[in-house]
C-alpha cells in the first residue's frame, strides 16, 4: 500500500428525488455510487498565482456547482468520520479537503463554500501560524481559522504536521526520512512530538475533535503512521487517487486531485466516475419503521397489513408489501415496498427520507436513524 502511495504521487501531479436544503441546488436524480466517498483534494485558490496545484475562484465555484447540479452530495468531516465507523452517507457523497492552510482558503474558497453551504476541511501547517504572512504563500492566521470554524458548523481543520512539510537534504520527505546520524528512537520521537505540537497549536481554534491529518506530499511509512496514530490521529489522508470506503485503512485514506488548473467541471465528474467501485447486487438499506419513527420524534402503529406513521406534522398510511403511501389525499410512490421481516415492519431508508423531505443517516452498529445536520452559518 505504501508503495502504491508513492507511485500515485507521480500520477497525481502530472435516485430517489430527495428534498435537500435550498442551497444544495437541484439533483439530477442519478445515483452514480453508494456507500463510498469521493474525497477531493485542493491546495490554493488564487486569481493571479499559477502552479499545478492552484486554481481560480471561478473554476473552483464552477466545479462545485457542476457537481451539485449532477446530484453529488457534499458531506462534512464529521459525517465522513461517522461513515468510516459504520454510518451511512448519501449517494454520490463528496468530501472537500484542502492542504497547507493557505490564506487563500479564507479569502477565496471560504466565501464560495459558505454561499453554497458546502463543508470542507483544511489541513494546516501549524508552524506557519507564528508568522502567517512570512511564508512563501501567505497562510491563514489563528483568528481567521477560528472565525470560520466557529461561525459555521461545516468548516473544519486538521493537521498537516507542525514543521515537517519539507524535504531533507537527502531528498526524502521530512516525515519519513531520517536526519544525518539520527537513530530510530530519535526519529520516532521527532515525528511523535511534531504531531503532538500540531494538535496542540490547533487546540482552541475549533470545537471539533482534532484527530485528522493529511500527510505532506501524500507520503507516509509504517513507522511514521504508527507515531502519528500514537499522538492522537485517527484518520489520515494520502494522495492515492481512489474512492474512499470504510474498509480502507483509516490512516491511509485516498483522495482524488481536483485542484489543478486543467481540471474542468466535466473532467472532475469523469475523474470521479472512473474511480467508482463496483457494487454488484447491493440491496437497498431497510430500517425498522417503528424504531425509526420513534428516533425521529414520531410514532408508528401497525394494524394488520397497514402501517401508520406520524412524523412531525405529517401522517402517512402505508400498505405492507406495497410501494405506495398516502398523506391525506396525496399519494406518495415509494421505490421499495414496505415489508414485514422477522416480525418487524421495515421501510427503505431512502423512501423514509423522501417521505419526510429530510436527508437521514443510519448507524447499523447502534440501529439509530437521525436527521443529517444541515450546513448552517451561525
Amino acid at each position: 500500500m505504501y508503495k502504491r502511495i508513492a507511485i500515485s504521487i507521480l500520477v497525481s501531479l502530472i435516485g430517489l428525488t430527495l428534498l435537500l436544503t435550498p442551497l444544495q441546488a437541484k439533483r439530477s436524480g442519478d445515483i452514480y455510487y453508494q456507500d463510498q466517498v469521493a474525497v477531493l483534494m485542493y491546495h490554493h485558490v488564487h486569481e493571479k498565482d499559477t502552479s499545478s496545484s492552484t486554481i481560480t475562484s471561478s473554476l473552483f465555484q464552477n466545479q462545485l456547482q457542476s457537481l451539485l447540479s449532477k446530484g453529488y452530495h457534499f458531506i462534512s468531516l464529521e459525517e465522513f468520520k461517522q461513515y468510516m465507523e459504520g454510518a451511512t452517507v448519501p449517494s454520490n457523497a463528496v468530501l472537500v479537503t484542502f492542504d497547507d492552510g493557505y490564506q487563500s482558503f479564507y479569502t477565496a474558497a471560504y466565501p464560495i463554500l459558505k454561499s453554497l453551504r458546502i463543508p470542507a476541511v483544511n489541513f494546516v501547517i501549524t508552524n506557519d501560524l507564528t508568522n502567517p504572512l512570512g511564508s512563501y504563500i501567505p497562510s491563514m492566521s489563528k483568528e481567521q481559522i477560528s472565525e470560520m470554524t466557529h461561525a459555521t458548523n461545516f468548516i473544519d481543520i486538521g493537521c498537516h504536521t507542525n514543521n515537517l512539510h519539507h524535504k531533507l537534504p537527502s531528498g526524502e520527505a521530512a516525515l519519513v526520512g531520517k536526519l544525518d546520524a539520527e537513530s530510530d528512537d530519535a526519529y520516532t520521537q521527532r515525528v511523535y512530538k511534531d504531531t503532538q505540537a500540531c494538535i496542540g497549536k490547533l487546540a482552541g481554534l475549533s470545537d471539533a475533535p482534532l484527530d485528522t491529518m493529511a500527510y505532506p506530499f501524500g507520503i507516509t511509512s509504517p513507522a511514521a503512521t504508527e507515531q502519528v496514530a500514537k499522538a492522537g490521529i485517527r484518520y489520515a489522508f494520502t494522495i492515492s487517487p481512489e474512492m474512499a470506503t470504510r474498509s480502507a485503512d483509516h490512516l491511509l485514506i485516498p483522495r482524488i486531485n481536483a485542484g489543478s488548473p486543467g481540471i474542468t467541471p466535466e473532467l472532475l465528474h469523469r475523474s470521479i466516475q472512473r474511480r467508482v467501485l463496483a457494487q454488484p447486487g447491493s440491496a437497498p438499506l431497510r430500517v425498522d419503521a417503528a424504531a425509526a419513527a420513534a428516533q425521529l420524534g414520531g410514532s408508528a402503529d401497525v394494524d394488520g397489513g397497514v402501517l401508520r406513521l406520524r412524523l412531525g406534522q405529517e401522517a402517512f398510511t402505508l400498505q405492507v408489501n406495497a410501494k405506495a403511501a398516502t398523506r391525506g389525499n396525496a399519494r406518495v410512490t415509494l421505490r421499495q415496498p414496505v415489508l414485514r421481516e422477522h416480525g418487524l415492519v421495515t421501510i427503505a431508508l431512502d423512501d423514509l427520507s423522501a417521505m419526510i423531505g429530510q436527508p437521514l443517516v443510519y448507524t447499523p452498529a447502534t440501529g439509530k436513524v437521525a436527521l443529517r445536520v444541515t450546513p448552517s452559518v451561525k
